[in-house]
């Protein structure tokens, strides 16, 4: 099977895991202590984040949490065209394109972002992220001159040994977990 089968079987794979998955205040808990911690320490001004789908790793409060400490917060919307655009949330939200909560908001922009909080179904011992498969997220950093230090949010059992990697692939430098922060490059350190 070639990587992008793999990679399929794999999503299908998580996707049903996840579904069976039980919402747990404690893990939205824990993700906002350790991803409070990454943006104190380095001082994190701008960031940008995801609204969680169904039963995603749950960023609320630590978005929460960013607002209360005047860090400014800014979330993706989807487009048909597979692009991402990017509006300033200031708390509000309607469906996107897919049926799930996009925030809206004055536009702005992931330019000058200290962190890229981003969601991923898992993530390897190198950090190579698997995403949905849609390459909103790879196509978004992409564009980008200088790109911030990338984070998924991922649950404990979604750290994986490795995922097979593509060339428009983007590695994370670190993954955040309800039990642990995983530094994958020194860009966090």
């Amino acid at each position: 099977m070639d990587a992008q089968n793999i990679k399929q079987a794999l999503r299908d794979d998580l996707k049903i895991r996840r579904a069976s998955a039980v919402y747990d205040p404690e893990h939205a808990a824990a993700l906002n202590v350790h991803l409070a911690e990454l943006c104190l320490s380095i001082g994190a001004q701008k960031i940008a984040c995801y609204l969680p789908y169904g039963t995603e790793p749950d960023t609320e409060l630590f978005i929460d949490w960013a607002l209360d400490n005047d860090i400014e917060v800014v979330l993706p919307v989807a487009h048909e065209s597979g692009e991402l655009t990017w509006v300033i949330f200031e708390g509000e939200s309607t469906p996107g394109i897919f049926g799930f909560a996009e925030a809206t908001g004055k536009p702005g922009t992931i330019a000058g972002i200290d962190l890229a909080i981003i969601p991923a179904l898992a993530v390897d011992q190198k950090g190579m992220r698997l995403g949905k498969g849609k390459g909103y997220y790879d196509r978004a950093l992409a564009k980008l001159e200088a790109a911030p230090p990338l984070i998924a949010v991922v649950f404990d059992d979604e750290l994986l040994e490795e995922i097979p990697a593509e060339s428009h692939d983007h590695p994370v430098d670190a993954a955040v977990t309800p039990s642990q922060i995983v530094l994958f490059t020194d860009r966090l350190k």
